[in-house]
Protein backbone atom coordinates (compact mmCIF):
# COMPACT_ATOMS: atom_id res chain seq x y z
CA UNK A 1 0.00 0.00 0.00
CA UNK A 2 2.51 2.73 1.07
CA UNK A 3 4.79 1.73 -2.01
CA UNK A 4 1.77 2.52 -4.43
CA UNK A 5 0.87 5.58 -2.50
CA UNK A 6 4.70 6.16 -3.32
CA UNK A 7 4.27 5.23 -6.87
CA UNK A 8 1.49 7.64 -7.68
CA UNK A 9 3.34 10.57 -5.42
CA UNK A 10 6.18 9.89 -8.00
CA UNK A 11 3.88 10.02 -10.74
CA UNK A 12 2.40 13.24 -9.71
CA UNK A 13 5.54 14.92 -9.22
CA UNK A 14 6.70 14.15 -12.86
CA UNK A 15 3.11 15.09 -14.44
CA UNK A 16 3.56 18.45 -12.55
CA UNK A 17 7.03 19.12 -13.92
CA UNK A 18 5.96 18.13 -17.23
CA UNK A 19 3.19 20.89 -16.86
CA UNK A 20 5.42 23.62 -15.36
CA UNK A 21 8.15 23.03 -18.19
CA UNK A 22 5.18 23.73 -20.64
CA UNK A 23 4.46 26.41 -18.70
CA UNK A 24 7.97 27.99 -18.80
CA UNK A 25 8.25 27.47 -22.61
CA UNK A 26 4.98 29.21 -23.23
CA UNK A 27 5.80 32.23 -21.05
CA UNK A 28 8.90 32.77 -22.97
CA UNK A 29 7.14 32.46 -26.23
CA UNK A 30 4.58 35.33 -24.50
CA UNK A 31 7.62 37.60 -23.66
CA UNK A 32 8.48 37.22 -27.04
CA UNK A 33 5.67 38.08 -28.92
CA UNK A 34 5.48 41.47 -26.14
CA UNK A 35 8.62 42.39 -27.24
CA UNK A 36 7.71 42.09 -30.71
CA UNK A 37 4.47 44.29 -29.91
CA UNK A 38 5.95 46.43 -28.23
CA UNK A 39 9.05 47.06 -31.22
CA UNK A 40 6.09 47.20 -33.64
CA UNK A 41 4.15 49.97 -31.63
CA UNK A 42 7.32 51.92 -31.24
CA UNK A 43 8.04 51.83 -35.23
CA UNK A 44 3.96 53.37 -35.30
CA UNK A 45 5.10 56.01 -32.56
CA UNK A 46 7.86 57.05 -34.78
CA UNK A 47 5.84 57.38 -38.27
CA UNK A 48 3.64 59.12 -36.30
CA UNK A 49 5.50 61.71 -35.01
CA UNK A 50 7.48 61.91 -38.19
CA UNK A 51 3.37 62.83 -40.16
CA UNK A 52 2.51 65.00 -37.79
CA UNK A 53 5.51 66.90 -38.12
CA UNK A 54 4.98 66.75 -42.05
CA UNK A 55 1.34 68.12 -41.45
CA UNK A 56 2.79 70.74 -39.30
CA UNK A 57 5.53 71.77 -41.74
CA UNK A 58 2.72 71.78 -44.59
CA UNK A 59 0.33 74.09 -42.50
CA UNK A 60 3.14 76.41 -41.79
CA UNK A 61 4.06 76.60 -45.14
CA UNK A 62 0.75 77.17 -46.71
CA UNK A 63 0.13 80.13 -44.19
CA UNK A 64 3.08 81.47 -44.99
CA UNK A 65 1.93 81.83 -48.64
CA UNK A 66 -1.36 83.29 -47.73
CA UNK A 67 0.41 85.38 -45.54
CA UNK A 68 2.92 86.51 -48.14
CA UNK A 69 -0.25 86.76 -51.03
CA UNK A 70 -1.94 89.23 -48.58
CA UNK A 71 0.70 91.25 -48.21
CA UNK A 72 1.66 91.49 -51.87
CA UNK A 73 -1.62 92.36 -52.51
CA UNK A 74 -2.00 95.31 -49.99
CA UNK A 75 1.60 96.61 -50.44
CA UNK A 76 2.34 96.01 -53.75
CA UNK A 77 -0.18 95.97 -56.23
CA UNK A 78 -0.95 98.51 -59.24
CA UNK A 79 -4.34 99.65 -57.81
CA UNK A 80 -4.20 103.04 -56.00
CA UNK A 81 -6.71 102.88 -53.24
Amino acid sequence: MILSIEKLILNLDKKIEVGLAEVRVEITEVRGEIKRVEEKVDGVAKRLDNQEFISRGAIVTFLGAILAAVTKYIFFSDRIP
